[in-house]
Order: structure tokens, then C-alpha cells, then sequence
């Protein structure tokens, strides 16, 4: 069966591709993989920063609670909430898109440009510029459009195929 990742890093605009993953799941019949790496915000600078080790016990509770909010929010899918510790960020998403097998990857992203991008970097990026599959970036605000869902005020586009 073909699996989707998505990624959150447990905040609202993380989130923000669950919807996108969920429908394009449906669509394609397919598993979903929601992963929440997590890593101390106050030591991330950039995409390729290395996340030094956490405490193991304030991990634990954080994941717990993190894994039933996003067993919430995305009934049926495997969860996976990792620590960083000890690798990158984008090490981290790749390690688990090989150990899932996944066929896509979903993610949301900042949409940062000029200063802020060259400061903090993107991670989004990076794992689109890295990763062995296909990478669906959802910017923050995107409403879930997958064929043959229409937004109720829109009416769905003609498919016409071609030669």
C-alpha cells in the first residue's frame, strides 16, 4: 500500500498540512504517516542544525501528549513523534520517510523570503531539495483541494484528457 508522511513540527501553522495529506490520502487510497519531530526551538538556526540531545523524561511527556492530539486530529494514522537529538532536522524526516517506505511527503512551510530565509533557513526546502520522493509543500492558509473536491463556492473544472 502506498504511504504518505506528513510533517508537523506540533504547532498550528505545522498542522497545517494535515488537512492537504488527509485528502490526498483519501483520494489515493493510501496509509498516513503524521510525524512530529521534536526539537527545543531555542536551538534550531536553519535547516541543517544539529539538535543536541533532550532530556529524555521531558521528551516522553511532551510526545505522549503531542501523539494524542494528532491521533485527534488525524484519526487512522500512524503516529510517530522523534526526537532530533543527535541528528538534523532534515536527517530526521528522511530517516523516517525510509523506515515507512513513503511515496510522498507533505509538509507546510513558512513561505519566509530574503533576510528571514537566509537566517533561519528552511527546512521545507531542504527535504524538497534532498528527499528520494515527492515533496508537497502547503503554505500556511491553503485550503485542500484534491480532484473531484471542490470548494463550496467554486464549481469543479472540466478534465478534458489529452493525447
Amino acid at each position: 500500500m502506498t504511504r504518505i508522511l506528513v510533517t508537523t513540527d506540533g504547532s498550528e501553522l505545522g498542522h497545517g498540512a494535515l488537512a492537504h495529506a488527509q485528502a490526498l490520502a483519501g483520494a489515493a487510497h493510501a496509509a498516513l504517516t503524521v510525524l512530529c519531530v521534536q526539537a527545543d526551538p531555542a536551538v534550531l538556526v536553519g535547516e541543517f542544525a544539529y539538535v543536541p540531545p533532550v532530556d529524555p523524561e521531558a521528551f516522553a511527556a511532551q510526545a505522549q501528549a503531542l501523539r494524542a492530539e494528532l491521533q485527534t486530529l488525524a484519526p487512522g494514522a500512524r503516529v510517530r513523534v522523534e526526537p532530533a537529538a543527535g541528528r538534523t532536522l532534515l536527517r530526521a524526516i528522511l530517516d523516517v520517510v525510509h523506515d515507512e517506505d513513503a511515496a510522498l511527503i507533505v509538509m507546510s512551510t513558512h513561505g519566509r523570503s530574503g533576510l528571514g530565509r537566509a537566517l533561519l533557513g528552511s527546512v521545507a526546502e531542504a527535504v524538497a531539495h534532498h528527499a528520494p520522493v515527492p515533496v508537497m509543500l502547503v503554505r500556511a492558509g491553503q485550503v485542500p483541494a484534491v480532484w473531484g473536491v471542490t470548494e463550496p463556492d467554486r464549481p469543479a473544472a472540466a478534465h478534458t484528457p489529452t493525447a
